[in-house]
Parts: structure tokens; C-alpha cells; sequence
């Protein structure tokens, strides 16, 4: 049907030498989107030769209802062809996503929104009360696994459990005494579905009134 284009070629401009990584990703999303638009025709068609090739052979016009059967059986392995191509495109482009990512993402804390906490001297503190949290926008991140990356003081009556969320996946670290001033601890690798939605760092246990004084809070991808 021409409704897109074959992987072969795909790849061959894709992966042209003299193309920068950014130029590489537009072309990818192009192509991508091409065959985003075509998915719909061509699901619209099938619906619609089914129903015909159910009306011409409820009236036993079965040479008609042969050729409208065998048109959308072809419409379908176009279908299946361009749901696989699609889904290569999409692993690539978030394969070139990925590697054209700095070493680490920062999340500023002025950006983040919060919830039943206070900025003091350059830190996010007052995390007096379970379930106070703050919230940061991610900024476009290809889905994966990120190291969270936490810098922060604790005094040797504070800390606790922090609970570290995104759209569908958490992880759960322990907020420990910093014995010589602010530290940074990797909190763990928390899988990233939607990396244009929210992470949100929230207080999940208290061993008395506070949990530390958050400095920084950084995304390392995984596979680095």
C-alpha cells in the first residue's frame, strides 16, 4: 500500500555517518509518526471489508465475499508488517534517547512542588509529617532504570524510610545519619515508565520529627 517505509531503508538513513545524533532521532520520529498515521485507515478499511464480506455472503454473492475476505486478510498482514516496524523504530529511538542523555539529570530543588515542606538555606527540610513530599516535573526521559541520586544532611536523631515514586514504579530507601555533613547516597535504581510525568520523594516513616535536609536530587541511567 506505500504507507510506509521499509525497515531497510530506516536504517539506512538513520544510521548515515554524517548525520548528528539529534537529526538521527528527528528522522527516526518521522517515520514513526508516518506509520502512527497510517494505523487507523487501514484498521477503518478492515472493519469495513469485514462487514462487507459478511453482507455479500449473507445475499450468497460468495465470489464477492471471497474478495472482500482475501482483501482484508491482506490489509491485516500490512497491519501486523507495520505494528513490528513500529515497534522497532520506537526500541531505537529510545535506544538513541538513552545515549544522547547526560551522566546525570539534575532536579533542581526550586522546581519541585511541595507538599507540607519548606526551601530553608538551600535545602528542602520540615519533613515533619508522613506523607510530605516533593514532587518534581521529569524532564522527557526515555523509560528505564535511573539510579536516584540523593545528596543530604542527617542529624543522629532524624532520618527514616523515604518512599521514591514515579506514574507506576517505587522504590523505598532508608534515610541514615550523615556523621560528616551532607553525603551522597545512591538510593537505588527506580524503573522510569513515563519520563514525562512526575517523581515525587515523600516521607514514609519518621524515627522522630525529621527525616534530613535534602540538597540534591540526581538521575544517573542505568545503563551507564
Amino acid at each position: 500500500m506505500g504507507l510506509a517505509m521499509s525497515v531497510p531503508a530506516a536504517e539506512k538513513r538513520t544510521d548515515d555517518p554524517g548525520a548528528s545524533q539529534e537529526i538521527a532521532l528527528l528522522r527516526l520520529g518521522y517515520e514513526r509518526s508516518l506509520i502512527e498515521s497510517s494505523l487507523a485507515p487501514v484498521k477503518q478499511q478492515i472493519t469495513t471489508l469485514a462487514g462487507l464480506e459478511k453482507r455479500f455472503a449473507d445475499a450468497r454473492d460468495y465470489d464477492a465475499a471471497i474478495t472482500a475476505r482475501d482483501e482484508r486478510k491482506r490489509l491485516q498482514n500490512e497491519l501486523g508488517r507495520l505494528d513490528k516496524e513500529l515497534l522497532l523504530l520506537q526500541t531505537r529511538e529510545r535506544a538513541l534517547k538513552s545515549a544522547m542523555l547526560p551522566e546525570r539529570i539534575k532536579l533542581p530543588l526550586d522546581s519541585a512542588t511541595l507538599s507540607d515542606l519548606r526551601r530553608e538555606g538551600g535545602a528542602i527540610t520540615g519533613w515533619s509529617k508522613i506523607g510530605a513530599a516533593a514532587t518534581w516535573k521529569l524532564p522527557a526521559l526515555p523509560p528505564g532504570g535511573y539510579e536516584v541520586m540523593l545528596r543530604y544532611r542527617c542529624g543522629a536523631a532524624e532520618g527514616g524510610q523515604l518512599l521514591i515514586k514515579e506514574a507506576r514504579f517505587t522504590l523505598t530507601t532508608t534515610i541514615e545519619t550523615t556523621l560528616k555533613g551532607p553525603e551522597e547516597r545512591n538510593a537505588g535504581t527506580l524503573k522510569v515508565s513515563d519520563g514525562s510525568g512526575t517523581l515525587t520523594l515523600a516521607a514514609q516513616s519518621l524515627v522522630t520529627n525529621n527525616l534530613m535536609q535534602l540538597l540534591a536530587v540526581e538521575l544517573v541511567p542505568a545503563s551507564r
